[in-house]
């Protein structure tokens, strides 16, 4: 740390040993940009020049080679919040960073490359009252202003960009004010077009975009009520990807493809008045149906579910639990996702979610669960895992409703979590004790909790005595599991 407050935007990697974060640093009395580096063995500071004499900031960074580095981001003088604020691009060319002219206003939120003469920058540029979208473009001898399309007569502003190729580039943001809707542009090798308008409403909008293949792009941001949105292109049409959510709200600000089926996706998650917390999400084709073929070629897996959509919360939960055998639905093709769930149906989804091989020693351990019983096979393996339990007259009682407190509980012992009540008590009804006292379920929901299988509702209450249904138990036990890989 060089000031007194410092932040990274970007981070971009030429290789192990070879990896550069940008961002900037306040020292006191002017916001200096900030760049480090990384050789495989620590971190150091790399000198980066500053022309405001007010405000630099580095946003986003990209490489094309070991001497081909570029950072962009914007400065001002004065008023940096209208006209004064200028784009900011700086080179590394192996020896050391200075600033390339770009002389637009505005300022820069990404950078991409698809080769040392093909570089492409994206940001806003404020006229007046109105925010444009801002297209900057390297040709390997100068940055010039490339035209992007503004959907709305207000605020228009682009976040990330993506390079494939010469001639397909994506770039996400959002558009309109007061209502923000999320955006998605691309480049053809001719022109810039809106692709995609997904919402409309109330503060929805793309922070973050990564390609892997002209088929397989990756774009993040929120949606209202402050739900993770995951969107993907499979060369035709952009599409929901279900994926979990955290705590009360959970927004994703960046995403980067490792290869098909192996992405990345950061930004952070709150829960009511409790601090926020990093978010950290993984995509690992979960939708493939379970085999020994490589994954290159595993067979997609569908699900006919009448009533599970790819916009339900509970969506991509279902879609995994379902492809491996876990779940199923009913014979008129629904899944009935709001439907209570059972202790033995609970017991059974568990069982064959976590991989239990099948243990009935001892039994029948309960009284109204003789071998007959459909659910038999399950509830034993499941109590000679010390995962469940009985009560005080002999019986299991398999036809009782589950509650959310109890699915905490085995889901916690299933997985064989360590109690862990950092940060607790999250939730008003669950206390911690001694006035009120301590809840039953108090390790367990917040073991859960901390491990992001579990979340509670916009009052802070977790309501540990609610019947869970259908679809919470799919996205809780989902989650558990994508914890526990």
């Amino acid at each position: 740390d060089v000031g007194l407050y410092n932040t990274f935007q970007g981070v971009t990697a030429v290789s192990s040993n070879d990896v550069w974060a940008v961002g900037y640093s306040y020292n006191g009395s002017i916001v200096q940009t900030l760049i480090e580096h990384w050789n495989g063995t620590s971190w150091s500071l790399a000198f980066s020049p500053n022309v405001g004499t007010s405000t630099n900031y580095l946003n986003g960074v990209t490489t094309v080679s070991a001497n081909d580095v570029w950072a962009v981001g914007s400065y001002c003088n004065t008023n940096c919040s209208g006209s004064d604020l200028m784009t900011l691009i700086e080179h590394w060319d192996g020896t050391e960073w200075s600033v390339v002219s770009s002389p637009y206003a505005g300022a820069l939120n990404g950078v991409s490359a698809v080769a040392a003469n093909d570089v492409w920058a994206v940001g806003f540029v404020r006229i007046s009252s109105t925010i444009y979208t801002r297209v900057e473009h390297w040709n390997g001898t100068a940055w010039s202003v490339v035209f992007s399309p503004d959907p709305s007569a207000s605020d228009n502003e682009l976040y990330g960009v993506a390079a494939v190729a010469a001639n397909d580039v994506w770039a996400v943001g959002s558009y309109g004010y007061p209502e923000i809707s999320g955006m998605i542009e691309h480049w053809d090798g001719t022109s810039w077009s809106v692709s995609y308008r997904p919402l409309s409403g109330f503060d929805n909008e793309f922070d973050g975009v990564a390609a892997v293949s002209a088929n397989d792009v990756w774009a993040v941001g929120y949606n209202e009520g402050g739900h993770a949105l995951t969107q993907h292109w499979n060369g035709t049409a952009w599409s929901v990807v279900s994926n979990p959510n955290v705590g009360t709200a959970s927004y994703l600000k960046g995403v980067a493809a490792v290869s098909a089926g192996n992405v990345w996706a950061v930004g952070s998650s709150s829960n009511g008045s409790a601090p926020g917390r990093t978010l950290v999400e993984h995509y690992t084709s979960l939708c493939a149906t379970p085999t020994s073929t490589p994954a290159s070629t595993a067979t997609p897996c569908a699900i006919s579910f009448t009533d599970v959509h790819p916009t339900d919360y509970f969506y991509g939960a279902v879609l995994y639990l379902a492809c491996h055998g876990a779940i199923s639905g009913y014979a008129d093709g629904t899944f009935r996702p709001f439907n209570d769930t059972t202790r033995s149906q609970l017991t059974k989804i568990v069982v064959l979610a976590v991989g239990l091989p099948i243990d009935t020693t001892g039994g029948p351990h309960f009284t109204d669960v003789p071998t007959t019983q459909p659910f038999y096979v399950y509830i034993e393996t499941a109590y000679n895992r010390h995962i469940i339990s009985g009560y005080g007259d002999g019986t299991f009682r398999p036809f009782n409703n589950i509650t959310r407190g109890q699915l905490s509980k085995v889901i916690v012992i299933a997985l064989g979590w360590s109690i862990d009540t950092t940060g607790g008590p999250h939730f008003t009804d669950v206390p911690a004790g001694p006035n009120p006292a301590r809840h039953p379920f108090y390790d367990y929901v917040e073991t859960a909790f901390n491990h992001h299988a579990i979340s509670g509702y916009g009052d802070n209450t977790f309501r540990p005595g609610n019947n869970a249904t259908r679809g919470q138990i799919a996205t809780i036990i989902f989650r558990a599991l994508s914890q526990a890989r």
